[in-house]
């Protein structure tokens, strides 16, 4: 795999949560606790194409994605969907 086909940052539009005056950055990499409530702000307020384009960015960048909450997924879930895109891809 190129360099090219890893998904390029997202194209925020200024109206995800993240970005909402007065986010706490800890609500996508603080505590577990803290992590939930920006994984619930995000599946309910971020815009669907752009919760695309964050989850594509995560899955291609693991490592700088780390333990934050991108496009409302855990660590764990991103862990999971790799897996599955592997499987699929070696079906």
């Amino acid at each position: 795999m190129s360099t090219t086909d890893l998904a390029p940052w997202p194209q925020l539009t200024g109206d995800e949560p993240c970005k909402a005056p007065g986010a706490d950055p800890e609500d996508w990499t603080g505590t577990p606790k803290q992590r939930r409530n920006g994984q619930e702000a995000c599946l309910s307020k971020c815009p669907e194409a752009v919760r695309a384009q964050c989850l594509a960015w995560a899955l291609d960048h693991p490592t700088w994605a780390g333990s934050a909450i991108w496009a409302g997924t855990t660590l764990s879930d991103r862990r999971r969907l790799r897996a599955e895109r592997r499987d699929a891809a070696a079906a």
